[in-house]
């Protein structure tokens, strides 16, 4: 039961988000689909809202409601179970925890889903020292919501001005700051045509990475249902 799970040793606020069909909210495959008011049950545990959550349509695991999460956060064996491999290669970002600034794997899920809720496309980051996972605000922020403690259920409704849980003016900025690294390189290389050619070779293969990371974020922005003008 989901009253029964310890909570994460480091879950507070981490900054950088056989039930019937459940709503899509905005993602890949097609917009909304089902009911636009839905639910999700919950338990206390203490001062926290536990949730049952499934993931990728497979595994169901309890989690804690932390809409000040920027993220999703999986328990790193919860990550094992769902078959998800992380190498060397994997992106990581940076997270001030209540334990400190750590770094942590950046991965994709197919479905989240709680009661009613589902959304697709998510990002989650992994964690080695949570025990429960956190739903962040990358799932909340999908929906308009409050939590009805009389019931022990959390309202939402869909809210049609955020596309993979993210608002059009964060979409602009995660655009914007890329193609302005990309921007600043090139000018840089047509300004210093002097420069070792060791060094170019430097640069150029920067801003390849860069350019890799434009190409990541569009196809994010296609699964999630982006409009083109939230990408300029």
């Amino acid at each position: 039961a989901a009253a029964a799970a310890r909570p994460g040793r480091d879950r507070l606020q981490r900054y950088s988000t056989g039930a019937p069909p459940a709503a899509l909210a905005p993602g890949r495959r097609g917009g909304f689909g089902g009911a636009r008011k839905l639910s999700i049950p919950f338990e206390r545990h203490n001062n926290l809202m536990l949730v049952e959550v499934r993931l990728n349509d497979r595994v169901n695991a309890p989690f804690i409601v932390d809409t000040g999460a920027s993220l999703i956060a999986l328990p790193a064996g919860l990550a094992k179970r769902l078959g998800i491999h992380v190498g060397p290669d994997t992106r990581r970002e940076r997270f001030t925890t209540a334990n400190g600034v750590i770094w942590e794997p950046i991965v994709r899920l197919g479905s989240v889903q709680a009661g009613g809720a589902r959304v697709e496309g998510l990002e989650a980051s992994i964690s080695s020292s949570m025990e429960v996972g956190l739903l962040g605000g990358n799932f909340f922020n999908n929906f308009v919501y409050q939590v009805d403690a009389a019931s022990g259920r959390i309202e939402l409704t869909v809210n049609d001005a955020v596309r993979g849980g993210l608002s059009e003016d964060e979409w602009r900025l995660r655009f914007r700051k890329l193609r302005h690294a990309v921007e600043r390189i090139d000018r840089y290389l047509a300004n210093n045509q002097l420069v070792r050619d060791e060094r170019v070779r430097e640069i150029r293969q920067r801003r390849a990475g860069f350019e890799e990371r434009l190409g990541e974020l569009e196809r994010e922005a296609n699964a999630a249902g982006v409009p083109q003008a939230w990408r300029r």
